[in-house]
C-alpha cells in the first residue's frame, strides 16, 4: 500500500475547507507510489505538508508534539482546531487483513485505510494546551498500529554526523534493531573454555572477559577497592567496584556503542574526516538501509536533500532515490527541495509546485501539458530553466539576449525582477510554449504564478533589403487583420495566468531600436560596442559610444532616415554581420543604468510584459 492523499484543515498556512460561499484554502495533495518532489518558493508550505505527514504518521517514540502554533491564523483569527488525514490505497490481501478493522470503503471502491489526527484546546481559556486524537475510522489507533505505519523523516540542515554517533537511543541503534535477523544477536553464545563467541552480545561479553583479566585493569580494581570502596562498609555491607564494558550485556547496550562513519581510504589505517555534504549522504543511505525490509508502507520525509551537497552529488543523491522508490520492497519518498539542479533531475510528473498555500502536482492528469511535452522536457529541462519551480513570476524567453537585458529594462520601467521574485528563462525559439503549459491545469485551480511568453513578431520590415529579410515575410505583404490573427496564433495557448507579449515589428533589439530616438542612441551605441573579436577599453568606449551617439543625432536632425531605416541600419550587424547579440546585450544593459531611458521609450509590448510580471497589470 501507499500514501495516497494527504488532507490537512487549519494546519499552518493551510485554512479551512471549502464551503458553498467560500473556496476555502485546506490541503488535498494526491500522492503516487515513489518518489515526490514538492518544488516552490519559501513560505509556500511545502514543510507544512511534510509536517503533516510526520504528525498525523509519527509513532509513540518519535511523537512530535502538536502545539497552538500549529493552528492557522487567518483574517477570522486562530483556528479553533485542525485536522490531518493520511490516506493509504493499494492494499494488498495482507494488509487488508492486518488492518481489516480500520478500513473504509465506498460502494464499488477498494478498501483504504485513512490516519486522522485531530487537535483542539482542551478549554477555550487554555488555547496553548492541545488535545490530540488520533483515529481510523471511529476506532482510536493503538501504538502497535501508529509504529507499523510510521514514516521515517529527514529533518532540513540535519547535522547527519550527530545523527551518525553512538549514544543512548542513537538513531544508528534504531535502524540496526531494526535491521532483518539482528534480533537473533540478543543471544550470549560466549564460552569461556573455549574463548569463543559469534552473537554481537556474545562478542560484548568476551570482549568483557579480557578486559577484566587485563593485568593493568586487575591491579587498578583491586586499588580501587582495597584503598578507597573498603574505607566505606560500615557493619557487614561490603562495597567494591567493577570495570566493565557494560554493567548488562543486551542487544541495545551493544548498538548504542556503535557508530557510522567513512572508512579509511585505501592504504590508509585511519579516515579522514569528511565534510557535511558527504556526511549527508552517508546518513540517508544508513536511512534507507532499513526501509522498506520490514516496515508494512515504508516512507521516507526528506526536507532539502541537497543540503550541504555540490550539484554533481545532489544528481547522485536523485539517482539513489528514484532507484530506491522502484523495483522490489520499494520506498516511498516525499522530499521538498529548492535545487534547481535536483528539480530537473526528477521527471516533471514527479514534481507539485507548492505556491501560496496551494499545491499544483505536475501528473498528466493536471496539467495541459501532453506526452510529447513530457518527452521534451526530459530532454531540454536543465537546472538553469528549472529556477522557474521556485519563482512568483516567470519571463519565459527566447534568447540570451532577453536573458540579460530584460532586468534592465526592468529597471528602466521603475520595477525590480529580484524585489519581485521573478525569474527568466531561456527556453529557445522551439520550447517556449511546453514551459509555459507546465502552469496551466485542466483543473480550475491555477498556480499564483504569473508567466509571461515573451516572443518575435518575425515579420521583416518593408525596407530591408533580401539579406536582412532572408525567408521572413514582408510587413506589407500581409493585411492588417492577417497581422492580427498572427499575433493571435502565437497568443493561442494563452489562458490561466500564462499571456504572450508579441513583439511590435521584428525582433527585441530591432523593436528597442524603433521605439524611441533614445533608445536607438542607446542600441546604436551598445551594438557598436559590440563589433570586433576583442572588448573594447574603458578609453575606446568612451569614442565608439560618442560617436555613435553623434551619428543617431544627425540622422534625426537632418531627417536623414526614417525610424524604420534606423532601427535597420543599427540591427543589421546583428543580423547579417558577425556581432554578437549577447555581448550587444551585455553593453545596453549596462548603458541603461545611466541613460533616463523610461517606459515611454521603450516598446508597448515590454513595457505590458514587465508590469504583468512585476504586479502593477492585472492577470
Amino acid at each position: 500500500m501507499y500514501l495516497a492523499r494527504v488532507q490537512a484543515e487549519n494546519f499552518r498556512i493551510f485554512g479551512g475547507p471549502a464551503t458553498d460561499s467560500d473556496p476555502g484554502s485546506a490541503l488535498d495533495l494526491t500522492l503516487r507510489p515513489g518518489l515526490s518532489v514538492l518544488v516552490g518558493e519559501n513560505d509556500s508550505g511545502k514543510s507544512a505538508v511534510i509536517d503533516a505527514i510526520r504528525l498525523c504518521l509519527t509513532s509513540n517514540a518519535d511523537f512530535t508534539r502538536v502545539t497552538a502554533d500549529d493552528l492557522h491564523y487567518g483574517p477570522g483569527g486562530r483556528a479553533d482546531y485542525l485536522q490531518i488525514s493520511c490516506t493509504f490505497e493499494g492494499l494488498d490481501e495482507s494488509e487488508l487483513g492486518s488492518f481489516g478493522e480500520f478500513l473504509t470503503s465506498l460502494p464499488g471502491e477498494a478498501s483504504r485505510l485513512t490516519v486522522t489526527l485531530r487537535a483542539e484546546p482542551f478549554d477555550p481559556d487554555a488555547p496553548h494546551r492541545l488535545s490530540v486524537r488520533v483515529r481510523a475510522g471511529d476506532t482510536a489507533l493503538d501504538g502497535e498500529v501508529r509504529e507499523r505505519l510510521r514514516a521515517t523523516y529527514l529533518r532540513p540542515l540535519r547535522d547527519a554526523e550527530g545523527e551518525m554517533r553512538a549514544g543512548r537511543n542513537s538513531r544508528l541503534s534504531q535502524i540496526l534493531t531494526q535491521y532483518p535477523g539482528m534480533q537473533e544477536q540478543r543471544t550470549d553464545d560466549f564460552d569461556s573454555a573455549e574463548d569463543s563467541a559469534g552473537t554481537l552480545v556474545g562478542i560484548l561479553q568476551r570482549a568483557d572477559h579480557h578486559i577484566n583479566a587485563n593485568t593493568l585493569v586487575q591491579k587498578a580494581r583491586n586499588e580501587l577497592n582495597n584503598g578507597y570502596m573498603s574505607r566505606f562498609t560500615i557493619g557487614q555491607d561490603t562495597l567494591s567496584g567493577a570495570i566493565s564494558i557494560a554493567t548488562t550485556a543486551s542487544l541495545q547496550s551493544v548498538l548504542e556503542r556503535l557508530e557510522l562513519a567513512f572508512a579509511p581510504d585505501p592504504g590508509l589505517t585511519e579516515s579522514t574526516r569528511h565534510g557535511l555534504g558527504y556526511n549527508n549522504a552517508l546518513y540517508m543511505a544508513a536511512e534507507l538501509l532499513l526501509l522498506g525490509r520490514e516496515s508494512t508502507s515504508p516512507i521516507l520525509l526528506i526536507e532539502e536533500p541537497e543540503a550541504h551537497m555540490h550539484p554533481q552529488l545532489q544528481t547522485r543523491v536523485v539517482d539513489l532515490l528514484q532507484e530506491r522508490s522502484r523495483g522490489e520492497s520499494p520506498v516511498q519518498i516525499i522530499s521538498t527541495t529548492h535545487s534547481p539542479h535536483i528539480a530537473s533531475s526528477v521527471p516533471v510528473e514527479h514534481l507539485t509546485l507548492v505556491a501560496g498555500g496551494n499545491t499544483f502536482p505536475l501528473r498528466p492528469e493536471h496539467t495541459e501539458l501532453d506526452a510529447s511535452d513530457y518527452a521534451f522536457l526530459s530532454r531540454f529541462l536543465d537546472a538553469t530553466k528549472a529556477n522557474l519551480f521556485f519563482a512568483r513570476a516567470v519571463a519565459m524567453v527566447e534568447g540570451d539576449a532577453e536573458v540579460l537585458l530584460l532586468p534592465a529594462l526592468a529597471r528602466a520601467m521603475g520595477h525590480s525582477f529580484a524585489e519581485n521574485g521573478v525569474s527568466i528563462v531561456n527556453v529557445g525559439s522551439t520550447g517556449l510554449f511546453r514551459y509555459s503549459r507546465i502552469f496551466q491545469r485542466k483543473d480550475s485551480a491555477l498556480p499564483p504564478v504569473r508567466v509571461a511568453c515573451i516572443t518575435d513578431m518575425d515579420l521583416a520590415p518593408d525596407r530591408a533589403d533580401a539579406e536582412m529579410a532572408k525567408k521572413l515575410k514582408r510587413w506589407s505583404s500581409l493585411t492588417e487583420g492577417e497581422r492580427r490573427k498572427r499575433i493571435l496564433k502565437k497568443q493561442e495557448r494563452d489562458g490561466g495566468a500564462v499571456r504572450t507579449f508579441v513583439s511590435n515589428w521584428w525582433t527585441l533589439e530591432y523593436d528597442l531600436a524603433r521605439a524611441s530616438w533614445s533608445m536607438a542612441t542607446l542600441m546604436h551605441q551598445a551594438i557598436s560596442a559590440a563589433k570586433g573579436t576583442k572588448w573594447p577599453t574603458a578609453e575606446d568606449l568612451v569614442g565608439i559610444e560618442e560617436t555613435a551617439a553623434m551619428e543617431v543625432k544627425k540622422w534625426q536632425e537632418d531627417d536623414l532616415l526614417s525610424p524604420e531605416e534606423c532601427a535597420l541600419r543599427i540591427y543589421a550587424p546583428l543580423r547579417v554581420g558577425n556581432t554578437s547579440k549577447s555581448i550587444a546585450a551585455q553593453h545596453a544593459a549596462r548603458l541603461l543604468e545611466t541613460s533616463g531611458i523610461t517606459s515611454k521609450d521603450l516598446p508597448t509590448y515590454l513595457v505590458e510584459a514587465v508590469g504583468y510580471l512585476c504586479g502593477s497589470t492585472q492577470p
